[in-house]
């Protein structure tokens, strides 16, 4: 759920009002968004507290809980044995302040975190479970070993953020794009990019993290100096040519590129071709040489003769360059998947 920036300094300003400040205390000692039965008795006649986007769900839109922790003990077995959990559901936090709070270990389902600022808090451990986090600030925010699934993080700040052994499923949905490479900071998108890649990979789901490693690879490229010759080699021999080797289909396009392209040119100056009929050759003869040559075949009925020669070892290389190349990514893909 997106709000107006009208929309959210309301909804934060309540809570700096003497009730407002007076029911977040009460909200954090009694728990009372653990049941809305209790919560709804708490925060009567506040204002905005029947809008039609939280009904009869729990209402902490621009709250203030930095520093709070969420987890409660919760009794596991019957030996008396404890663990401290943060039990969340249906919970608007949209534009709420919730800087170094801790979900440690946390079950949160359907909450919202819209426009909130997360930095710094702890989801080490967490389930996280159809909970929407667009544009929520959640720099230097620690994801060690969380779960999460059906989420939405599309436009969030991601800077620092810790990863580390984080699965996530493929409903779950992050910018292709981030602000850090939109706004021209490619060293630090590149880093973000490359936390996204790993935990996609780690999650088994190759595709994405393909998506990922690609433009973390651009970030890096762009991060060196414009006039860099090395930038302009990087951009045709790793982005043009195979997507930084996570396109199959491109590379494929080269080759017949290739191919068809060494053949018009040989069509062109057939006159420096030697072949064992006296016929002039035709341009599907051509396309026949230039694939023995790309492939180094080389069967010795048609070949290049004076300087044409030197084109053809030229096209030879080539096939062996751009083969090798795809053969390591169909490789690659099969090994992985």
């Amino acid at each position: 759920m997106k709000y107006q920036k009208e929309k959210l300094d309301n909804l934060r300003e309540r809570w700096l009002t003497i009730k407002g400040r007076r029911l977040a205390k009460k909200i954090k000692e009694t728990r009372c968004y653990l049941s809305p039965v209790l919560f709804k008795k708490v925060v009567q006649n506040f204002p905005y507290i029947n809008d039609d986007e939280v009904a009869n769900e729990i209402d902490l839109r621009g709250i203030s809980l930095a520093g709070f922790d969420f987890r409660i003990p919760v009794l596991e077995d019957e030996s008396g044995f404890e663990e401290e959990l943060a039990i969340l559901s249906f919970i608007h936090f949209e534009g709420a302040n919730l800087r170094h709070t801790t979900f440690q270990d946390g079950k949160i389902q359907s909450c919202n975190f819209d426009d909130a600022d997360l930095s710094h808090s702890n989801f080490k451990n967490a389930s996280i479970n159809s909970c929407s986090f667009h544009s929520a600030k959640l720099e230097s925010s620690l994801l060690i070993e969380t779960n999460i699934t059906n989420c939405n993080f599309t436009k969030a700040k991601l800077n620092d953020i810790n990863l580390g052994s984080t699965l996530v499923d493929q409903s779950t949905t992050f910018d292709k794009k981030i602000e850090n490479e939109i706004a021209k900071n490619y060293h630090i998108a590149s880093v973000e990019y490359k936390q996204l890649k790993d935990m996609y990979k780690n999650s088994s789901l190759h595709s994405q993290a393909d998506e990922y490693h690609y433009r973390e690879m651009v970030c890096r490229r762009k991060s060196s100096k414009l006039y860099n010759p090395l930038r302009l080699l990087n951009f045709i021999f790793g982005d043009l040519t195979c997507k930084y080797g996570t396109s199959a289909m491109r590379i494929f396009l080269w080759m017949m590129g290739a191919v068809f392209g060494f053949a018009a040119i040989y069509y062109t100056f057939q006159n420096f071709m030697s072949y064992a009929a006296p016929l002039k050759m035709s341009f599907a003869d051509c396309v026949y040489f230039s694939v023995v040559t790309y492939t180094t075949v080389g069967y010795g009925d048609i070949h290049a003769i004076g300087d044409l020669r030197f084109l053809a070892g030229l096209e030879a290389l080539v096939g062996l360059t751009l083969t090798s190349l795809f053969t390591v990514i169909i490789a690659r893909r099969i090994i992985r998947d």
